[in-house]
């Protein structure tokens, strides 16, 4: 029998980074609302991501999604439930798996290629998200991502951070995953792989369930003191997000707001601020999770909210 495994293997830098741009970099699909099904419909996959779904499902009479949408969910709607599975012919074990980059898999030799990616506009510190877990046979997943910088035709790597785990998590649990970067050149380019299995021994059945991912940023340049000078505090009572300044220096700040999606959906206006309070109101949005990033300067806070309108 041949088996199919894919590892995750990465760069250890302990590089803290300060970060320029303020465009938020979108995760697509990154709460895996959306699906789309093969023609013939005989799978379906999560929109932006690649699965093994078009390589094993296809087979005649003994086809298998690797991939599924799941209505057990975090939040929304569906969840990606990755499920590590036996291929009767070829004889193969395949793990749950998908990519942001485009996969090639030859189930006869048993190996896989990964290219592409996801554009990235910014250095974000975390890859964060929610996940459920029921490894089988002492069985690990793996949640990663790696970032990239193309110059002249060449794609070199400069960092990558990723979560694994052995032990079973029956409810959503938040996982984080530190970027180490390797290089203080920005990325242009980003790949975010999960797998049910992520060793060369798996055992059939082995589960994992992935939503709500999302970057995190750290500001400031004291790692033990990450927030620099920002309190934020969700006042539920009246829809209203407050925050509290206490900077070292004055500098040009404001707050965003964005959902899931990366879409901007409020806005406080920039002003010079060394201490004092913002107030963001998220009155009137749809409930649900959002990104609110704080910029001061040439650094930002970027944390999540759930919020929801008060009757």
């Amino acid at each position: 029998m041949r088996r199919f495994f894919l590892f995750f293997t990465g760069l250890v830098a302990g590089v803290f980074c300060c970060f320029t741009a303020h465009t938020q970099t979108v995760i697509p699909n990154a709460d895996f609302e959306s699906w789309s099904s093969s023609s013939p419909s005989l799978y379906l996959d999560p929109d932006h991501w690649a699965t093994p779904n078009s390589t094993t499902a296809i087979i005649p009479f003994f086809g298998v999604s690797t991939v599924t949408r799941s209505t057990d969910h975090q939040s929304g709607t569906y969840s990606a439930k990755l499920v590590t599975s036996h291929l009767s012919f070829p004889a193969t074990d395949i793990p749950g798996f998908m990519t942001l980059g485009k996969l090639s898999i030859n189930l006869t030799l048993g190996t896989y290629t990964i290219t592409g990616g996801a554009p990235v506009v910014d250095m974000p510190s975390h890859l964060n998200g929610y996940y459920k877990y029921a490894p089988l046979g002492g069985d690990s997943c793996v949640i990663g991502v790696g970032l990239f910088k193309t110059t002249g035709g060449v794609r070199d790597s400069v960092a990558v951070g990723y979560f694994s785990t052995k032990a079973a998590t029956s409810d959503w649990t938040p996982f984080s995953a530190w970027i180490d970067y390797d290089t203080l050149v920005q990325p242009d380019s980003m790949n975010i792989i999960a797998l049910s299995t992520a060793q060369e021994v798996m055992t059939i059945g082995t589960t994992l369930y992935v939503d709500d991912l999302w970057f995190d940023y750290i500001v400031g340049t004291d790692e033990n003191d990450p927030q620099a000078g920002i309190q934020l505090y969700q006042d539920k009572e009246t829809d209203r997000l407050l925050i509290f300044y206490d900077f070292a220096s004055p500098q040009n700040t404001d707050v965003r707001l964005f959902d899931m999606r990366g879409r901007q959906v409020r806005q406080t206006p920039a002003v010079t601020v060394k201490k004092g309070r913002d107030i963001l109101s998220y009155a009137g949005l749809d409930p649900g999770i959002y990104i609110v990033q704080v910029i001061h300067g040439n650094k930002r806070l970027a944390k999540k909210y759930f919020f929801h309108q008060t009757n």
